[in-house]
């Protein structure tokens, strides 16, 4: 009996631990319904969002623009349901792998932090992708704004259900959640703007949903008894990097509507860019000195300015190349350092080192001048010569950090400046040096002068700018008159070959008429009607009237067995052959050939009137005629070529010639292995599909036909320059896809 007084306390721990083990699964899975049921509720956007599209549409610039609203209105409208499941899967998936017996194990940190990663990344890209994801990080900051306190209490609640100590996963979490609408929108419409749009939406109306369910998911737990008594306060913000993350909420501030249809916002703290570009390099902050435990002295700022001020001067500082022609950049720190290099009144050398912060810097600037030597959008010439910039631009990012981020900063504005100006130069001839020799100036200029103050480079940028508008209005000029004269002939071709289908029209209505009607028609009236196209147009009365008299023409060269038609042709012949001379008195024309034409058809009138046939001598079988007939040049086919020369298939040659936008820079490369041409594709005949190529100065370069571009593409000849991108920003973007490889 003893024994039933004995009362067991660890099998009894056991016991109710697993009880509430088994309650609190029970309660976070009490939550899965209420996501369910909820997370559709933030498609209520979708109703508005077609309007909105519709007077997109009714505003379009263009037949094509109006089209893709259109497109995705159907779009949004046929996949509505679609968008509802996949994006409550998404977020229902997060929550079960959250739930599951691993689910702390999916909890712990991964220890890098890769939404700041990602945010400052987001704000160094100049393109779409930014516009986009600053749209997508604006519903996660509203939403953290809006029920941030909530989501944290939800997230302790979810910790204890689980039994850890913080939740660092959250399914719900607002960056989880904006990155899935990112990715069941993103797929229907490749049109910035409307995405854009349909974010925004989503932002408006959606948040307040995310934020009632917040609420209900709590007050589920509440009644469940799962930390029903948490104190109502706000979270600390966790432990993201807070320059990076200042900067994104800077960003998050400005209206969307200011990255449609124009410049992307400069950013508005230039040190706290610096200070992210600097964390993305995974630099230590700080302005420390980076020799370890050395005891080297700091040079005062002064001092290294004016250090590199007599470098940037030095041969040694300058681009040096290798026996083969490739250029590689001096060792400015090394340079540097030896500069800073102190002799004491004792004899004895102290070595005077840089901050870690303007460490930072010359890594910045190196990164960006490697950039410019490789970035095959700029002449390997002209990249030689920016590429002495290096210590200027190197002394200004020490002392000016906005260099990194304002597009407006004057050293920026004029780099960017040359780097575009000189797209189209190639060595080919001495007045093309003119470019060359005015960015050499350029680049002396700031070598010889600059110190410290970049008003040098705003006053050689707007004596750049001149220069380039002269050139550019003489290669312009030239290039005008090239494509006026390709589309000027062009016009003649389209003309004759709709002269030629009305005259092929009206002879193959006969089978047999008289020669003389046809060589009138041929040698004389042909001509007639082309310039009346030409001149009138097609729906002009002339040019009905020309076409009417080859039909009078041919009716009366007919036989008239008929007395009715004897004398309507009687009437018709004085006032059709007077349009017939008149048309035909040009000094164009033989007139002794017309005058003897002429007799020619007299007799063959005379002979119709008196109801006889025209005898079979002077006849012609049309069947036998060779008639000019409307060929269309065949734009498909590709000059035969070796499969092992093709670096492309046919068709995705073709895609691409077909695909190139007029206005676009090409590097051809040479068959002889000379130095590549640069060539601007300038105009495309919409009748023949013949291309135009210019050089810089507007001077023709190549007409081909289209087929023969393809031909380029497929043989890997043509290296299609981006112009899309300022220098600088390219060269921003690859730093970022450097360093994060």
């Amino acid at each position: 009996m003893a024994t039933n007084n004995i009362i067991s306390f660890g099998s009894s721990g056991k016991s109710m631990t697993s009880e509430k083990s088994s309650f609190n699964g029970k309660a976070l899975k009490s939550c899965r319904p209420i996501i369910a049921n909820s997370l559709p509720n933030c498609f209520v956007f979708l109703n508005d969002l077609d309007d909105i599209l519709f007077k997109l549409a009714d505003k379009a610039e263009s037949n094509q623009q109006q089209e893709e609203y259109f497109v995705a209105m159907r779009q949004f409208r046929i996949n509505q349901e679609k968008l509802k499941k996949d994006f409550t899967q998404l977020v229902l998936d997060d929550f079960d792998a959250f739930c599951s017996p691993s689910s702390s194990a999916n909890n712990k940190s991964s220890g890098k932090d890769s939404t700041s990663s990602a945010n400052l990344e987001l704000s160094i890209l100049d393109n779409e992708s930014l516009e986009e994801d600053i749209a997508v990080n604006r519903i996660a900051m509203k939403s953290e704004s809006l029920f941030g306190h909530d989501m944290s209490n939800l997230g302790q609640r979810f910790a204890n259900a689980l039994n850890i100590k913080k939740v660092d996963n959250n399914p719900l979490n607002p960056e989880r959640i904006a990155g899935h609408i990112k990715d069941v929108i993103a797929p229907l419409s490749s049109n910035i703007e409307i995405k854009l749009v349909a974010y925004k939406q989503f932002e408006k109306h959606a948040v307040a949903e995310l934020a009632k369910l917040c609420a209900q998911l709590n007050d589920n737990l509440i009644k469940l008894g799962v930390l029903p008594n948490l104190e109502k306060k706000k979270p600390k913000i966790g432990n993201t990097n807070q320059t990076v993350s200042n900067t994104i909420n800077k960003m998050a501030d400005l209206d969307l509507n200011d990255y449609i249809g124009g410049e992307q916002p400069e950013l508005v703290d230039p040190s706290q860019f610096f200070e992210g570009l600097r964390q993305f390099l995974n630099k230590p902050q700080g302005n420390q000195p980076s020799y370890g435990g050395r005891a080297a002295p700091i040079a005062e700022h002064s001092t290294v300015l004016s250090a590199l001020s007599s470098l940037q001067q030095l041969p040694t500082s300058q681009l040096s190349f290798d026996a083969d022609g490739s250029a590689h950049l001096p060792d400015v720190r090394q340079i540097l350092m030896n500069s800073l290099l102190v002799t004491q009144a004792d004899g004895t050398q102290v070595q005077q080192t840089v901050s870690r912060l303007d460490e930072d810097a010359m890594d910045l600037i190196d990164l960006l001048f490697e950039f410019i030597l490789d970035d095959q959008s700029i002449p390997a010439p002209i990249r030689a010569v920016l590429a002495r910039l290096q210590i200027p631009l190197l002394k200004i990012a020490l002392s000016d950090k906005d260099v990194f981020s304002k597009k407006s900063h004057p050293a920026r504005r004029l780099l960017n400046n040359l780097a575009k100006s000189s797209t189209g130069w190639s060595e080919q001839s001495t007045q093309q040096d003119k470019l060359q020799a005015k960015i050499e100036s350029i680049v002396d200029t700031i070598l010889l002068e600059f110190e410290t103050n970049v008003q040098l480079f705003l006053d050689l940028n707007t004596q750049f700018n001149e220069f380039i508008s002269q050139l550019n209005k003489s290669s312009k000029a030239a290039e005008q008159r090239i494509v006026q004269a390709n589309e000027g002939q062009e016009k003649l071709i389209a003309a004759q070959q709709q002269v030629d289908n009305v005259i092929n029209q009206q002879l193959s209505q006969h089978k047999y008429l008289p020669k003389v009607v046809i060589a009138l028609i041929e040698d004389g009236w042909k001509h007639v009607l082309k310039l009346r196209l030409l001149q009138k147009g097609k729906d002009s009365d002339e040019w009905r009237s020309s076409i009417e008299l080859i039909q009078q023409l041919l009716w009366s060269v007919s036989p008239k067995p008929d007395e009715d038609d004897r004398k309507k042709l009687l009437e018709v012949i004085p006032g059709m052959l007077k349009s017939l001379r008149e048309g035909l008195s040009g000094a164009s024309f033989n007139q002794h050939k017309i005058t003897a034409l002429f007799k020619d058809l007299q007799q063959c009138h005379i002979q119709c009137m008196n109801g006889s046939m025209i005898a079979d001598n002077e006849l012609q079988s049309i069947d036998q005629l060779p008639l000019a007939a409307a060929t269309k040049p065949d734009l498909e086919t590709l000059p035969s070529l070796d499969e092992k020369k093709k670096v492309i298939s046919d068709n995705l040659a073709m895609q691409k010639a077909k695909q190139l936008s007029v206005g676009t820079w090409l590097e051809i490369a040479s068959d002889d292995g000379k130095t590549p041409q640069r060539i601007k594709f300038s105009w495309r005949s919409n009748l023949t599909g013949r291309c135009l190529f210019v050089t810089y100065q507007g001077t023709k370069a190549a007409e081909i036909a289209i087929t023969e571009l393809a031909s380029w593409f497929q043989q890997g000849k043509i290296l299609v320059i981006d112009q899309s991108t300022q220098l600088m920003d390219r060269a921003l973007a690859s730093m970022m896809e450097t360093v994060d490889s």
